[in-house]
Formats: structure tokens, C-alpha cells, sequence
């Protein structure tokens, strides 16, 4: 067609014969030259439903399936995990696709002047771009109304205030005869179940009137029961009955939980939006998780949690003498063991926590000598010596805490005059002393100039350890921080509104713990001379006053303990002095 036209226009005494060549190269350049075709706007949109039937929010329902029509084809994924229905089925329904078309059939009996809800989760996305349709449901009645009551609420996390998302919040009812009310989310699912958007936010619709108890859980089975020691959970107090929310109130997929909140205030001024803290509980039983021979003369056993009354007796030697020195961790949870008499090819050790026989281990007390022994024979062995590790391993912050070293063992013998403290040229006697009953652990002191190079000097044999082994000559190298390197933050903190007692701690990246405080009343907490960065605050309210934080216990209607942040990142610079003010 397109060299018709162009014969044509030739007929005119307007176009040459070369023009005509002309057009001919231009039009074969072109068809041997092809260029993609551009394409459109990605497609961003999710799956739109066109039709159901029976239609959506039916009353006196008796369909054995549903057909839902989307506007394209789609595909369906995990429909085990991500579609559920309240009240729950015996069986699950079968869900199938034929065209643009989901099938729903329940292969179950419905409940009369019941009102059901579907809900699909993220099991509906396009198959072009995979645009997921969240939370999708399709409401139906068996009776003559839909249930029209709505719960609101947000599940964060216990230990740092954030919003979980994708936690299942479930509804029970008393309608058991043979399981107590409180047991029913370890063996039994929901009665209603929806899930959390990314800010922690969940909505239940269609709810029947009446009392119900409200419990959280990171399901990880993939049968909404808590049936497994690492699920999270959360829990309300007491039971908590829906009330009214039009349906459009609130869009928990679009709004936070501050909009939700003022909403419901304003539409329900005697309900508040329901916060729920999620934990994981404690497993209470007591194990060892590690028994282990880290060097000749030095065993290792790690219990799981800090034992009330810990022994590890040997069965193979002499039970009432004295066979090891112990030495157990700060958090109580490790022991170190350092044999003091000779022992046998194999040692089998009962540990025990009171009368609970833990575990029975059997240790070879020899095996890493022999494994040294079969090295090459051309192979030089050194001496093994008794080490000294130190604290801190940079630059030395002595406004903090003091030089600290560490000795492989126990020692025995020291003569601590030869060790010398050099710096710019001048020679001291640093003090030393040591800090454990062991004689392991031991400080050094000086008074300390800033901004100073200096070096440690420990002859040959200065320690002796019990086990006859000796120090080597050591040089340990080291500078002292500089002041202006230095700032300081105080929080003014008034707690008349929340009084209690307080663990305020400073945070750094990830949440690592530098330094904390104990606060009982209204004051002022100061930390100094810290190394500039960017810092959180943490309250802990210290219920059991115990010193530390602590997870809730289901069971025994017990709540994680309250913890409080800060409003605000604090940026901390060298030479600078911050002051904040925090009302709880």
C-alpha cells in the first residue's frame, strides 16, 4: 500500500525520478532497521472486583459457593496462611480460579443467623506485575442482618515501642463447655481473626455484640493457635466489648493510629483505641546449652537461664573433694571451671541446677594436648603461656572506667614491682590491684593525662598461675581520650504523672546499651564524658524492681514492663553539653 502511494505521487510533475529512488532507499533502510515499540506506564494498580455472587454484604445467604470477578486475571498464593474465616469452618474452603474468576466453595454446613467474613490477606495479586489487593473481604449473613459492631487497636512491639505488622489479632468467645476460657488460644482457633498493617493497626467489622477476649500471636504454625515457644503474643487484661464504628472509620490501611485514635474519640468518646504490647514469653525450663573443654585446664558450661542453685559434680572422681575453682558470669548463666587436681583420660560431669539433674557430660580433659601432639613433627610447639587480655581494646576513656586486664587463669604467685607505666619520656609505678576472689581480674590506675601515648610494661613471669604457667614479656600500647572528644547529656525527667521506679538507659546504634541509670522520684540524669554520636533514651518502669526488663506471662495475666522513649534522637557532639527536658 505503501509503494502505491508513493508510485502515484510520482505521477506528479512535481517529483523526479531520483526522488523516487530517494523514497525507495529511505523506506528499505527503514524495514531492515526495526525499532521497539515504546511501552506504557508500568501498571501499579492492584486487582479490581467487578461482580460477586452472591453479591457482597448478602443476607440469608445459602449459596454453596461464591464467584468473584475481577477485572484481569489473577493468581492466588498461600491461601493456607493468608485467607481466614470468621467465625472459623470445619473445613476449609476450596478456593479455584477459571477465567478472571475465583470460586469460592465452602464444603461446609453454615451456621443460621450467622454473619460470615472472608478475609484474603495478600493471596490476591495480578499476574502481570504481581500488584497485591490487600485484605480483601466479601461479608455475608445466613440471617436477616450483618452484624454491624467494630473493634479498633494497635499491637507494638514490648521491648522498643515499634509497630508490628502482619500479626494476627484474634477474638474468643465462652462458648466452650471442656476448656477453660483462658486456655482456648493454646488449643482452639478464633472465633474472628484479622491482621495488622504496617503500623500496627487492626479493625474488626461485623462483629456480633457481646464479650470477648482479645489475644495477639505471630503465628507460625499456620493454625492461629499458640502451639509453639517462639510465637509472640499480646493479650488485653480484660474482656472487651465492640461497639459502633461506621464503616468508612476507621481505614486502618491508610491511616495511623493517631488519626484512628482522634476519630474514635470523636465518634465514641467512651472507647479508646486498644494498645496491646507483643512478647515472647519465657520458657521456664531450665537447660544447659553448652558443656564444652575451651582449653587444656579450662571447662565451659552455659546454663539457659541463671540457675538458683547450681553444682556440677564429677561421678568418675572423689565427689567430696574440692576439684575445680568456679567462676560464673556476670548474668549468673556462665560458669568457667579450672580443675585444681590431676584428672582422668575422661571426665563425666552431672550438672545440676537444686535437685533437677540438667545434663551429664562427658569431657576428655586431654583431648586438645593430643591434638597439639599430632601436629608435623617438624613443626615447632611454643611454650604455652599464661595471657593477658585488655579493656578497653582502643582508646582509653579513664573518666569511665579503668584499665582492666584479664589473665587466662587463676593466678597463684605475682610480683607486681617490675611493671612500669612509660609515657613522654617519664617512668611511674601504676597501681595495681586485683578485683575477683580468683585473682584473674585486675585494674591498673594512674593519674591519667589526656590526650597521652602510653605503654604498659609487664616483665617476663610476673604472674604465675596455679596451673604453673607464666606471662610472657608484655608491651600493652595505649592513649588516653581527649576531652574536647567528649560531651554530656542531662535529662530533667518529672514522673508525677507515672511515678515508679526507673531504669534509664542510653542507647547507641542497634539499640546497644552504654550506660544506665536508676531513677525512683522526679530528678535530673546525667551521662558524662560519652563519645560523640546519635543516642536514644529508654525508661524501663522496673515493676519487680529486679534491675532489668521483663516479658509478660499469659497465664498468670502478668504484662511486659513498661518501657518509654525518648521523643527524639539526641545528637551528641564533641566539647558539647545537651540538656532535655521529659515528662512521662
Amino acid at each position: 500500500m505503501v509503494l502505491k502511494s508513493i508510485f502515484q505521487l510520482l505521477q506528479t510533475r512535481y517529483l523526479s525520478v531520483s526522488l523516487f529512488l530517494l523514497l525507495i532507499s529511505v523506506l528499505m533502510f527503514q524495514c531492515a532497521n526495526p525499532v521497539t515499540p515504546e511501552g506504557g506506564a508500568k501498571d501499579m494498580s492492584p486487582p479490581e472486583v467487578v461482580e460477586c455472587d452472591p453479591p457482597n454484604y448478602s443476607i440469608h445467604f445459602s449459596s454453596p459457593d461464591i464467584h468473584i470477578t475481577f477485572n484481569e486475571f489473577v493468581s492466588l498464593k498461600s491461601t493456607s496462611t493468608e485467607i481466614f474465616t470468621s467465625p472459623p469452618l470445619a473445613k476449609k474452603p476450596d478456593y479455584k480460579l477459571r477465567g478472571k474468576t475465583m470460586i469460592v466453595d465452602f464444603k461446609n454446613t453454615l451456621d443460621s443467623n450467622t454473619t460470615y467474613i472472608i478475609t484474603f490477606g495478600k493471596s490476591i495479586s495480578d499476574i502481570t506485575e504481581g500488584n497485591v489487593l490487600n485484605d480483601f473481604q466479601y461479608v455475608f449473613s445466613t440471617g436477616d442482618y450483618i452484624d454491624s459492631l467494630s473493634l479498633a487497636g494497635q499491637v507494638i512491639d514490648a521491648f522498643d515501642n515499634t509497630p508490628v505488622s502482619e500479626v494476627y489479632a484474634e477474638l474468643y468467645i465462652n462458648n466452650n463447655d471442656t476448656i477453660p476460657f483462658d486456655s482456648l488460644p493454646y488449643l482452639v482457633p478464633p472465633f474472628y481473626i484479622t491482621q495488622s498493617n504496617e503500623q500496627g493497626m487492626f479493625t474488626f467489622h461485623n462483629l456480633r455484640d457481646g464479650e470477648y477476649k482479645l489475644f495477639i500471636l505471630a503465628d507460625q504454625s499456620g493454625e492461629f493457635i499458640y502451639n509453639m515457644p517462639a510465637e509472640k503474643i499480646a493479650f488485653c487484661d480484660s474482656l472487651i466489648t465492640p461497639w459502633f464504628i461506621p464503616a468508612t472509620v476507621p481505614d486502618s490501611t491508610v491511616k495511623d493510629s493517631i488519626a484512628i485514635e482522634s476519630e474514635i474519640a470523636a465518634i465514641a468518646p467512651d472507647h479508646a483505641l486498644i494498645k496491646l504490647k507483643l512478647f515472647e514469653e519465657v520458657d521456664s525450663t531450665q537447660e544447659i546449652l553448652k558443656s564444652e573443654l575451651l582449653m587444656n585446664d579450662l571447662f565451659r558450661v552455659v546454663y539457659k537461664y541463671p540457675p538458683l542453685s547450681p553444682s556440677i559434680i564429677p561421678l568418675n572422681l572423689d565427689s567430696v573433694q574440692q576439684w575445680c575453682m568456679e567462676e560464673f558470669s556476670f548474668r549468673k548463666d556462665t560458669v568457667l571451671l579450672f580443675p585444681t587436681i590431676d584428672l582422668p583420660d575422661t571426665l563425666i560431669l552431672e550438672i545440676r541446677d537444686g535437685e533437677s539433674v540438667l545434663d551429664t557430660a562427658i569431657i576428655s580433659p586431654t583431648q586438645l594436648a593430643e591434638e597439639k601432639r599430632s601436629k608435623k613433627k617438624d613443626e615447632k610447639e611454643k611454650p604455652e603461656r599464661l595471657r593477658i587480655t585488655w579493656t578497653p581494646k582502643g582508646t582509653f576513656n579513664y573518666l569511665k572506667s579503668p584499665l582492666q586486664g584479664q589473665l587466662t587463669f587463676p593466678v597463684s604467685e605475682y610480683d607486681l614491682s617490675g611493671i612500669l607505666l612509660i609515657h613522654d619520656g617519664d617512668t611511674v609505678v601504676p597501681v595495681i590491684e586485683f578485683t575477683d576472689l580468683l585473682f584473674r581480674k585486675f585494674t591498673v590506675t594512674s593519674t591519667w593525662k589526656e590526650t597521652t601515648s602510653y605503654k604498659l610494661f609487664i616483665p617476663d613471669s610476673v604472674f604465675i598461675s596455679y596451673n604453673e604457667l607464666t606471662n610472657d614479656t608484655t608491651i600493652h600500647t595505649f592513649r588516653t581520650i581527649t576531652l574536647r572528644e567528649l560531651g554530656s547529656l542531662a535529662i530533667n525527667i518529672d514522673m508525677s504523672a507515672k511515678p515508679g521506679n526507673y531504669i534509664i538507659q542510653l542507647l547507641a546504634e542497634k539499640g546497644k546499651v552504654v550506660e544506665e541509670k536508676y531513677l525512683s522520684e522526679s530528678g535530673q540524669v546525667k551521662f558524662a564524658f560519652i563519645a560523640p554520636a546519635t543516642y536514644t533514651i529508654k525508661a524501663i518502669l522496673d515493676s519487680n524492681q529486679n534491675k532489668r526488663w521483663d516479658t509478660g506471662d499469659y497465664l498468670n495475666k502478668i504484662q511486659p514492663e513498661t518501657v518509654l522513649l525518648f521523643p527524639k534522637n539526641l545528637e551528641i557532639r564533641g566539647n558539647w553539653d545537651v540538656e532535655e527536658e521529659w515528662k512521662f
